[in-house]
């Protein structure tokens, strides 16, 4: 018997230790929403590359299932004011690389 509870509580203490060794990790690498001093939302891009960001944007008293999306284009270094206004929250849904224009 002792020996299942020294199993146990090794357990425990393991589990606890790499619990404690988690980080969260963010699914958005270059794109990081900010508010200006007007106090707007913006969107920057803190990569070296070109994102395309969709951002969703859910309004009170609207249907949970009705979000409003926009897909923006963001240069390298550069930032993009979003186009909501008033109350809501904003949330940045996917990111990736800029499409290339003129290749199939």
């Amino acid at each position: 018997m002792t020996n299942l509870s020294k199993m146990t509580v090794v357990a425990v203490l393991g589990a606890l230790a790499l619990a404690s060794a988690a980080e969260a990790m963010s699914i958005n690498r270059c794109a990081r929403m900010l508010r200006d001093a007007a106090g707007r939302e913006i969107v920057l891009n803190a990569c070296e590359s070109c994102i395309k960001v969709k951002v969703e944007r859910h309004r009170p008293g609207q249907n949970l299932g009705t979000p409003n999306q926009r897909d923006y284009i963001i240069p390298s270094g550069s930032h993009q004011p979003l186009s909501f206004r008033g109350p809501g929250l904003t949330r940045i849904v996917s990111e990736g690389v800029c499409p290339v224009v003129g290749k199939p």
